[in-house]
């Protein structure tokens, strides 16, 4: 971790530098998760003495990484850096402008990779917050700690999902749910202003932060995000005072030396040579209320999915799949678009088995995840 190496104190074991910074990662990330056994479960993973963990916990305050906490459990807690702006959309707004001006010099503390990665999130979700809300005012926040960086965008404008339904009866699907206008935004390439956006933003910036988040209309689209009630929540507390109405609040999490790069997504999806090709599905998100069943269902996620060429199926969490589900996107579907790849991926033998059933094997099954 850049800026944040701890050298050996006196009477300390000799260590790699290597050893010493996963040492402090591990310790730090327990505390962030406010951990009671820190102490315990570090020295046991790297096999040292809890006198020697104590010995980090001593320099990493010294440091000002951490500090004495009350309110924490484990007695510690990171030390977290914030700040925050409320601007009027007034047509002047400019999101790259904003960005080197004040997010920028806030990011001291991350690496190369991450300032490229927040470069472009930022500034695809500020220009959609600029662009697409109809908003009045637009708010913003800067939230750090050594680990991770987290960037908040809200507006008071009409909302992302109500935006994504009115697109998609004008285009002739009725009676979209929020929920269902939540589900597109997994799929990618979807916009409500075809002239002058490609519908990119929202997929890949998803992709490339560690967690993700949109509130609006009182339904979340999350990628990464375990407890995404919680992770919004924490940041629209702090909203209610300068906002009277929350149309859309995104929020974005990324550690600060993160090992991807923004060019590692582009090349898993949209390859330069052929575009944005490739778009990836998360059945257990796709499928909120329980395991995939009905054909309904398939015909949902479905919709629009002929524009890719290949479409990576996640079953991560899914136990089971029902025939007419299944026979929907991997043999019906699948018949209908002979050239479009469907790789099924993390799925457990039951899910499998249903795949080979409707398809009787004819369709590639693959187990391992795209690299």
């Amino acid at each position: 971790m850049k800026n944040y190496d701890l050298k050996k104190g006196k009477g300390s074991v000799s260590f790699s530098e290597e050893k010493r910074k996963a040492i402090q990662l591990y310790m730090l990330e327990k505390i962030r998760m406010d951990d009671t056994l820190f102490l315990k479960k570090t020295a046991e993973v790297f096999s040292i003495s809890e006198t020697s963990v104590r010995r980090y916990v001593k320099m990493c305050i010294d440091k000002k990484l951490i500090e004495v906490s009350n309110k924490n459990q484990c007695g510690y807690r990171l030390v977290t850096y914030e700040k925050k702006w409320s601007v009027s959309n007034d047509g002047t707004l400019e999101e790259d402008q904003i960005f080197y001006a004040e997010i920028l010099p806030e990011l001291k503390e991350s690496s190369k990779n991450a300032e490229d990665i927040w470069a472009y999130t930022f500034a695809e979700i500020m220009n959609n917050a600029i662009e697409h809300s109809g908003a009045e005012k637009i708010s913003y926040a800067v939230k750090r700690d050594c680990l991770y960086t987290e960037i908040s965008i809200v507006d008071d404008g009409i909302g992302v999902f109500k935006n994504i339904q009115k697109y998609l009866l004008a285009h002739g699907i009725k009676n979209v749910s929020t929920e269902q206008a939540v589900l597109e935004l997994y799929k990618g390439k979807l916009t409500t202003n075809l002239k002058e956006h490609s519908g990119e933003g929202i997929f890949f910036s998803s992709r490339m932060l560690t967690e993700f988040a949109i509130l609006s209309d009182h339904a979340i689209f999350s990628m990464k995000s375990e407890n995404r009630e919680s992770f919004i929540r924490s940041h629209l507390i702090a909203y209610y005072t300068r906002l009277e109405k929350v149309g859309t609040m995104v929020v974005m999490k990324l550690e600060n030396q993160p090992a991807h790069t923004s060019k590692d997504i582009f090349d898993r999806f949209a390859p330069i040579e052929r575009g944005f090709v490739r778009t990836e599905i998360p059945m257990r998100e796709m499928c909120p209320l329980g395991n995939p069943v009905a054909r309904s269902q398939a015909r949902r996620i479905l919709r629009r999915l002929d524009e890719f060429e290949e479409i990576i199926f996640d079953f991560q969490g899914i136990d089971f799949m029902g025939q007419g589900f299944a026979d929907e996107i991997f043999r019906v579907f699948q018949n209908r678009h002979p050239s479009i790849r469907l790789i099924p991926v993390n799925a457990n033998e039951s899910v499998l088995g249903m795949i080979h059933h409707v398809t009787v094997g004819k369709i590639e099954q693959n187990q391992q995840s795209e690299e």
